[in-house]
């Protein structure tokens, strides 16, 4: 049984890790270690499936925090690669799902007659079982038109996009992805989808949601510059 074999450090760890705020607020010396063990000592012993003394648990958050801060990128590299960074939105797009088989069988052929090639914004994204179109609205009506409803998966109108595009580095840079979407996550916005394409972080949220994801995102980059 595996919950007999490990130490507490080993549930520690997993509790910790399914929390990366917190991770970074002991990167940044702010969090009280008593506190930070009373808060996960519950969800350790869930996960083990048995009991553990305060003192126990305090221990082992102080030895696995100090390994785990060793691997968190330092907030000056991700400053460095934030401060170079652009924003630019896109409006009036829309987010199409539909099966593999639909998209090989009917939009491929629009794909191979250039008829969607002066479109604004075009991202496909391939999963296992789906494919999703991101594309300005009149492209995705036009898509739609030759599908059937059952062939729809999802369709989400009035959708911005705001790309991020960053230096060389962002490409090499832990930690960029998790920053951006959690800022904006933080302040209660949702993210219909989000694509990294080479140096572009593709957020796409509702048109609603634009002003607030974007003055977001506007700050964070002005608060880099200022740690550099």
């Amino acid at each position: 049984d595996r919950s007999r074999r490990e130490g507490v450090s080993y549930y520690v760890r997993l509790a910790l890790l399914s929390r990366p705020y917190v991770l970074i607020a002991l990167q940044q010396g702010i969090i009280n270690y008593s506190a930070l063990a009373k808060l996960i000592h519950g969800d350790v012993e869930k996960i083990a499936g048995r009991s553990f003394t305060k003192t126990s648990i305090k221990m082992a958050v102080l030895r696995v925090a100090k390994s785990m801060l060793e691997t968190i990128p330092p907030t000056l590299r991700l400053s460095r690669v934030l401060s170079s960074s652009s924003l630019r939105v896109y409006h009036d797009l829309s987010v199409l799902s539909v099966p593999n088989s639909t998209f090989h069988t009917k939009i491929e052929k629009m794909f191979a007659s250039g008829s969607l090639s002066k479109t604004s914004v075009l991202h496909v994204i391939k999963g296992e079982t789906a494919v999703t179109i991101i594309t300005d609205t009149e492209a995705a009506e036009r898509i739609v038109s030759i599908l059937t409803k059952e062939e729809i998966l999802r369709h989400l109108r009035n959708q911005s996009a705001i790309v991020l595009t960053g230096p060389p580095e962002i490409l090499t840079t832990p930690g960029i992805v998790s920053l951006v979407s959690m800022s904006i996550a933080v302040r209660g916005v949702n993210l219909t989808e989000i694509v990294s394409c080479h140096r572009d972080i593709i957020l796409i949220v509702e048109g609603s949601d634009l002003s607030m994801a974007y003055d977001t995102l506007r700050t964070l980059i002005e608060w880099a510059k200022t740690q550099i």
